[in-house]
């Protein structure tokens, strides 16, 4: 006995086209399409509206794409919005820019000794590595033990695997 399709094919007005086109029927009350057949002159993803330099603008989505994703043996719902009824992005403002520099520059300082590292810092702690090591924060397993130390763990024929 061959089962039945989730998402059957049903023709229906649709908000995009004055002519009514086959959709998979709805999903909590907002259109459903597979992959493949939302016009893409006419509706885009959030993503795809980003790369425009859009935005959504308010607007409630008008239709759900879905598709499998096959690895995970998982559905994936996206939700498509109006290209006409987007809006642009907002502009970077003076304020914006200076308060996304302070919060990128904190994430390279170290809590501890107020060094700017070249890097962001781990997220558990924001210490740097000079740092953790006089905390006892280093495993004593730790490549960085030696690094910071200065003073070799192993002798040289340890390190080549020479017996």
């Amino acid at each position: 006995m061959m089962g039945r399709r989730q998402y059957p094919w049903e023709l229906r007005p649709v908000p995009w086209s004055e002519w009514q086109e086959y959709t998979r029927g709805t999903q909590d009350g907002v259109i459903l399409l597979s992959y493949g057949i939302a016009p893409r002159d006419k509706l885009a993803t959030r993503r795809q509206l980003r790369t425009m330099g859009l935005r959504p603008g308010g607007q409630n989505p008008v239709a759900l794409l879905y598709f499998r994703y096959r690895p995970a043996h998982t559905q994936v719902f996206a939700e498509l919005f109006l290209i006409e009824r987007a809006k642009p992005v907002r502009p970077m403002t003076d304020a914006k820019r200076r308060a996304l520099g302070k919060a990128l520059l904190a994430r390279r300082t170290c809590r501890q000794c107020g060094e700017i590292g070249p890097v962001e810092l781990p997220r558990t702690n924001r210490v740097c590595e000079p740092c953790r090591f006089t905390l006892g924060l280093l495993d004593s397993w730790d490549y960085l033990h030696d690094y910071v130390q200065g003073m070799p763990t192993l002798a040289p024929d340890e390190l080549c695997g020479v017996a």
